[in-house]
């Protein structure tokens, strides 16, 4: 039995165990013995038929047994939940022999795929043949070998594995290649389905393949010169190095991408001086090491995966992506002696790929934050090195282009590019020139290369032009940042050190990142502005303070959800009436503008109806013919509390209100009877409390948001609040109280608006 096999087993004894443990257990009372089987499909399922036999005498077993411990041998049940598990066994049964045929059909592909990288570039014909019974032995069968007839002669090439006495036992498969038999695969019954007929067909036809790659074929042709004139008619670049790292041979391709008038001309170029023409860097932007080059790997004799790269060309400025592949070709001895490189030219794919994975990147960070400052910093350090060695973001700020982010290739160039736009900032003003006139006309503005006449148009001072100078600048672009409806900033693109020449499909990409840009920019703009609006209008609906009320002490504490950018529902008020002082807890149903309407409907009806009758009851009742008369299903809650002047005992209502808490020597109980909803029934009566308050008592209402609250271990609840009152001696301790515990329990933000309205008798 494998390892594999013997951990899924024991994992499936583990779950059958845990089953038997948990219906002895229960006893009879609720039998599951059928379910034992469970550990017997796992075992199947991760460990094959083998493994799964075992489980299901287990799960057998123990099924039969269970009738001892459940004592129910003669039961209905006890015989269905054998025959359960039995069927489940079976399936267990079913589902190894699965598994083991899909892990065999992936085994006979894997040396299908093994075999057809045969042979290894410059494996001799042994090592071709020796690798092949490799992977054969012992994996597959437990004898392999290989025949071939050469010069005559039948002569075995290689084997493993002790030979089957008995002939009949081992397998004979014609190895044939191009048409033609060249040998014999003899292999013993193996495991994992290798012996199959089918499959030896198939895997016999690649070795054939491979074994004739590799030398076996007796055919001599002129290779040679067939590959010259495959290798010049060639799209990509082929060259070829020696160990010294000089080309010694080079296809017309390879002359045109190396910046060469011909192959001679490529040839007789250093590699040093051939390097030197470019600036390459990797695809990442990361600066190249040369060690990393294939074709100097494979030379040293290491593995050369494929490598793709940035090669800017310093006399055009064009820039192109190549990826090589290096494959070593070896001497008698195994010994390197040259590599040859095939360069593909894939600057299409690549910048197609770079440009849509950069816009994707920079959409996600511009999405992640309304602080547009921070995200377009991010954006500016995406662009570079990407698509520029240097990136400036700029926004107005009344005649100046303001730069609010900047990114530098050159860690040393950051302070100069800061102090440069410090001291001379870009302008809106007619005539200024540069970004300023990308961002009044909206047009981007495209310098292939900075040359001295360029730098001399700017009309700069001699500080500013030496400035200008150590810059380095090599190719500027400049585009918006718009919507459709304004141009919000201009985006700003340099290459220096990478001498690299902007084209106009970088100005494409550019514009596109700059209207995505332009977007999150507005967005934020937006979001501040409906903030500072919903802020304004929820403090509107609130007491700007609390009154000085003789005899008590007063504390509240309102928390929206979701932030500050939606108008909530929650409402509180104290004011004076003809009997005495009364407060007011209300919530409405939903959030936003309409919410608002009911909530200022809410509260001013209360508070006018209480201020004229000095009555909660009347007060509920005229709120509830209002939310009636809206006909849309206008709901609200609400606990009103009367504070009377002459000592009688307070009057508390509450009308589909979460009952308010009363705190007496720090014992904590809930007070008051529930009415109906307000705007759910056309007539509803609501019962009022008496509440025979003492000094030092406190009075807690609060909104349904402190109860619904969302944390890690479901809703907050009246248990916690209960267990967070008790102990307060204070109405102000009371909502700090509160708001401490909801912000350890759920975060800064919920689903519903949190109100608390406190109050203690001093």
């Amino acid at each position: 039995m494998t390892e594999d096999e013997r951990r899924a087993l024991v994992y499936g004894l583990i779950v059958t165990a845990g089953f038997v443990a948990l219906d002895l257990a229960i006893g009879s009372k609720a039998a599951i013995s059928g379910a034992y089987a469970l550990g017997a499909i796992i075992a199947g399922v991760l460990g094959g038929f083998r493994a799964a036999l075992i489980g299901a005498a287990v799960v057998i077993g123990l099924a039969i047994a269970s009738g001892a411990w459940n004592t129910d041998f003669a039961d209905a049940g006890y015989f269905a939940r054998l025959f359960v598990a039995v069927c489940g066994s079976l399936l267990a049964l079913g589902a190894g022999r699965l598994r083991d045929e899909v892990v065999n059909q992936l085994g006979r592909q894997e040396l299908l795929t093994a075999v057809a990288d045969l042979p290894v570039p410059g494996a001799s014909l042994e090592q071709t043949v020796a690798r092949v019974i490799d992977l054969l032995v012992p994996r597959y069968a437990g004898f392999a070998a290989v025949d071939a007839e050469l010069s005559g002669e039948q002569v075995r090439l290689g084997l493993r594995g002790t030979e089957p006495i008995d002939p009949a036992t081992a397998i004979v498969t014609p190895l044939r290649a191009r048409g033609r038999t060249i040998g014999a695969l003899t292999i013993s019954r193996g495991r994992a389905g290798a012996d199959t007929p089918e499959f030896l067909r198939v895997f016999a036809g690649r070795v054939a393949l491979a074994l004739d790659n590799a030398g076996l074929s007796q055919e001599l042709v002129s290779v040679e010169q067939q590959l010259q004139a495959i290798l010049e008619n060639l799209a990509e670049a082929v060259t070829v190095q020696d160990r010294s790292g000089r080309l010694v041979f080079a296809n017309r391709a390879a002359a045109e991408l190396l910046g060469a008038s011909s192959v001679e001309e490529l040839l007789a170029t250093p590699p040093t001086e051939l390097i030197a023409r470019f600036t390459t860097i990797n695809e990442d932007g990361s600066p190249l090491d040369v060690r990393r080059l294939p074709g100097r790997m494979v030379l040293d004799g290491r593995e050369a995966e494929p490598l793709v790269l940035r090669a800017t060309d310093n006399r055009t400025g064009e820039q192109r992506w190549r990826m090589t592949k290096s494959t070593a070709v070896n001497g008698p001895g195994g010994e390197v002696l040259l590599a040859v490189n095939v360069i593909e030219d894939v600057t299409d794919t690549k910048w197609s790929e770079m440009a849509q994975g950069l816009l994707a990147d920079a959409s996600s960070v511009l999405a992640s934050s309304l602080d547009y400052r921070k995200t377009l910093q991010q954006v500016a350090e995406l662009v570079v090195p990407r698509l520029a060695d240097w990136c400036v973001v700029t926004i107005p700020d009344g005649d100046v282009l303001e730069q609010v982010a900047s990114a530098h290739v050159n860690p040393a160039m950051r302070d100069l590019t800061r102090d440069y736009a410090t001291r001379w900032p870009s302008r809106v003003s007619e005539g200024a020139g540069g970004s300023g006139d990308v961002f009044r006309s909206g047009e981007p503005l495209l310098i292939p290369e900075v040359t001295a006449e360029v730098l001399e148009a700017a009309q700069a001072d001699p500080e500013q032009r030496e400035a200008l100078e150590r810059l380095g600048l090599f190719s500027i672009l400049a585009v918006p940042m718009a919507t459709p409806e304004r141009v919000v900033g201009v985006l700003a693109l340099v290459t220096s050190e990478s001498r690299r020449r902007f084209t106009q499909a970088d100005v494409e990409l550019a514009r596109e990142l700059g209207r995505r840009a332009a977007t999150a920019i507005e967005n934020a703009r937006l979001y501040t502005q409906l903030e500072r609006v919903a802020t304004t209008l929820q403090s509107s609906l609130l007491p700007p303070e609390l009154p000085e009320v003789p005899g008590w002490r007063f504390h509240s504490l309102y928390m929206p959800a979701g932030g500050e950018s939606e108008v909530g529902g929650d409402f509180y008020d104290v004011f004076p009436t003809a009997a005495g002082w009364m407060a007011v807890m209300g919530d409405v149903v939903g959030r936003g503008p309409a919410a608002a309407s009911l909530t200022a409907m809410g509260r001013y009806t209360l508070r006018t109806a209480g201020s004229l009758v000095g009555t909660p009851t009347l007060g509920l009742a005229r709120l509830n013919e209002n939310l009636r008369e809206r006909g849309e299903m206008a709901l609200c809650t609400a606990a009103i509390v009367l504070l009377r002047d002459n000592g009688s005992p307070a009057t508390l209502v509450c009308a589909g209100h979460p009952l308010p808490y009363l705190i007496r020597d720090g014992q904590v109980r809930a007070v008051g009877r529930t009415g109906p909803l307000l705007g759910a029934f056309e007539h509803g009566q609501w019962l009022s409390a008496a509440l025979d308050l003492e000094p030092a008592d406190v009075l807690v209402l609060y909104t349904d948001g402190v109860l619904d609250a969302r944390g890690s271990d479901g809703r907050f609840g009246e248990s916690r609040l209960e267990a967070t009152l008790a102990g307060v001696t204070s109405a102000d301790e009371a909502v700090e109280r509160i708001r401490t515990a909801l912000l350890e329990f759920a975060g800064g933000e919920q689903d519903d608006d949190t109100a608390v309205l406190a109050m203690q008798k001093l």
